[in-house]
């Protein structure tokens, strides 16, 4: 007798016995089955897995499958005992070794460093933070504006999201877009920083995050632009930091080319790393020194 000609609660029951990857296998195998056993194989990933489905539906920005989570009861302030999506390689920020029971992480992480907006908003929606922070730190605003997503920033900015909520290294968004270049989203974060409900940090500190990673990124044109904003070019904060010129020595393409537009400038060439613990970065009540 073909499985397809069973009753719908028959081949229900059968899905209860199944593992969840054995169960997805066999909707693949036909619509019929797929229209009858879809809404149990989500709920089973909800009450046996913690509906960790919600991290590849917000990855993927699967609106349907999100909606299909939802309905079959899964929670929107999940958090899956696993590593931080924000995890870009061993040894950055978070400090080895770590228990991985500590790590969370949640899907409007997920859906915000893909872009995904719609995915987003639906979540915001249903109750998630807008100022979530991961495992390092970083909101839903740090993850669109690293990951070059102005669209996101500047709807999740309308939203009220935090622009001074800084991670474990003390970068805010503005930092991170500029420490992969988009300049078009730190600059955009820059002038929206001026016009802060709460407070606004002192555009020194928003220029040194901007020059600092022009100089390591080697983009002399993006250098001589910040420095006709106003950039002071021996500008670095008091705690574990260095200045421009230290960054385009060690990190530029062209270090000796990049670091002689700084000299030329006026960068100090006798300038030391700093190394004070009594700064708490990102927060502009308190005034960053020079070399």
């Amino acid at each position: 007798m073909s499985m397809l000609k069973l009753p719908p609660e028959l081949l229900i029951q059968i899905g209860t016995h199944l593992e969840c990857s054995d169960l997805n296998h066999l909707l693949e195998c036909h619509s019929y089955l797929f229209k009858i056993l879809n809404k149990p194989l989500y709920q089973r990933n909800v009450q046996e897995h913690d509906a960790s489905a919600l991290l590849w539906a917000a990855s993927k920005g699967s609106e349907s499958t999100l909606q299909y989570l939802i309905e079959a009861g899964a929670n929107v302030q999940y958090e899956s005992q696993y590593f931080a999506c924000s995890i870009q390689s061993e040894g950055s920020r978070i400090r080895w070794p770590i228990q991985i029971e500590d790590m969370k992480e949640h899907p409007i992480s997920y859906a915000a460093a893909q872009g995904h907006i719609k995915i987003v908003e639906y979540l915001l929606d249903l109750g998630a933070d807008l100022n979530y922070r991961d495992r390092d730190g970083l909101t839903p605003l740090a993850l669109a504006a690293r990951e070059g997503h102005l669209t996101l920033t500047q709807k999740l900015i309308s939203l009220g999201a935090k622009q001074l909520s800084h991670d474990t290294e003390g970068r805010y968004p503005l930092a991170q877009a500029a420490s992969k270049g988009h300049h078009e989203i730190e600059d955009y974060l820059f002038d929206q920083l001026r016009q802060y409900t709460y407070s606004k940090p002192d555009p020194a500190l928003d220029l040194y995050w901007m020059l600092k990673y022009a100089a390591e990124q080697g983009d002399d044109a993006r250098i001589r632009y910040l420095l006709s904003r106003g950039a002071d070019v021996n500008f670095q904060l008091p705690e574990e930091s260095h200045p421009p010129l230290c960054g385009a020595l060690r990190d530029a393409p062209r270090p000796f080319d990049t670091a002689k537009l700084l000299l030329d400038h006026g960068a100090d060439p006798n300038g030391e790393a700093s190394r004070s613990k009594s700064y708490s970065s990102g927060r502009g009540e308190r005034k960053a020194s020079r070399i």
